[in-house]
């Protein structure tokens, strides 16, 4: 039963997750290119948000593709893992020296299969507890990167709000000092007025532009990061499967010293639990005995007292 447990795995290729990855950033760039100067409907408006203040937004678009390119690494480093394991399991070579390389991911695993392998023995509960226990470490340890440059994405966007809204605040300051400082006619004074809120408009387009390349970028690296989370999840899950074919169920060693190896099979398990059994009913058993016998030595113990009472009694 174990061996077609083992057998009957079959491991998810992330090649799916990947393609929805895919998909999605070439929707995300069918969206920019129609937002864009060279589409059908030429239209500034990307253009001239990322011009309000191109150090910011170049910094942000920089950190969006580095988010894209480390999300699609994150599942595709899952196509070896799994390429390794098929290779273990499909190798009719006892020396396994035809195997390829581990990837970093399974290294841990790794030994321990090929260790287990070479004694001729399955794994124990423990070493299996700690390789999943590992892999999923250096799982979730991959996936914290990719949650800070999802979360880095929203601090800019927030950082170039508030460096726009300052430079907003500072430009309606110095306008209105200006008003305050002319004397002309009411003709110049508002002209004035106009010039002066260029620098205050241009605060404000910082403020919204990098607020729209911020939350945007987090938005797509977002859905990445679940893509390849799914991805990661769905090994892990495929893995433990696999393992539990290779694993022995239960080990442990009765109170009479007789040891108990239940490897899967229903007849072990049977036997096992028929040897638990006459194993704690023949210790009951014995209990049983050796209390009856302390309370026939203590009924004797207190007839002895109440006829040496009675003797002395009877002497006074």
């Amino acid at each position: 039963m174990a061996r077609s447990l083992e057998r009957s795995v079959k491991f998810v290729r992330p090649g799916r997750y990947i393609m929805n990855m895919l998909l999605f950033i070439l929707a995300v760039g069918a969206v920019i290119y129609y937002l864009s100067p060279w589409s059908p409907q030429p239209t500034p408006l990307l253009l001239d948000a990322f011009n309000a203040n191109p150090a910011l937004n170049g910094l942000i678009l920089g950190v969006l593709a580095i988010g894209v390119i480390y999300n699609l690494r994150q599942a595709g480093v899952i196509a070896p893992a799994v390429r390794w394991v098929e290779s273990f399991r499909e190798s009719v070579d006892p020396a396994r020296a035809r195997m390829p390389r581990p990837p970093a991911l399974i290294s841990a695993m790794s030994k321990l299969l090929l260790d287990a392998d070479t004694r001729s023995s399955r794994l124990s509960p423990e070493s299996t507890r700690a390789i999943l226990d590992s892999i999923g470490t250096r799982m979730d340890e991959g996936r914290e990167m990719g949650r800070y440059l999802m979360n880095l994405l929203v601090f800019l966007g927030l950082l170039g709000t508030f460096w726009g809204l300052l430079e907003t605040v500072n430009a309606v300051a110095a306008t209105i000092n200006g008003l305050a400082a002319t004397n002309g006619p009411a003709e110049e004074a508002v002209s004035q007025l106009i010039a002066n809120l260029k620098e205050p408009l241009s605060g404000m387009g910082t403020a919204f532009s990098s607020s729209l390349f911020g939350l945007g970028g987090s938005l797509v690296v977002g859905f990445l990061d679940l893509q390849a989370g799914q991805a990661q999840n769905r090994f892990y899950t495929d893995l433990e499967d696999w393992l539990a074919g290779m694993t022995e169920t239960v080990r442990t060693t009765s109170r009479d010293g007789t040891k108990l190896a239940i490897e899967g099979d229903e007849e072990d398990i049977a036997t096992a639990i028929y040897n638990l059994e006459a194993a704690l009913a023949a210790n009951t058993e014995t209990q049983i005995k050796a209390l009856a016998g302390q309370n026939a030595e203590l009924k004797d113990e207190i007839r002895a007292l109440n006829r040496t009472l009675i003797r002395v009694g009877g002497e006074e």
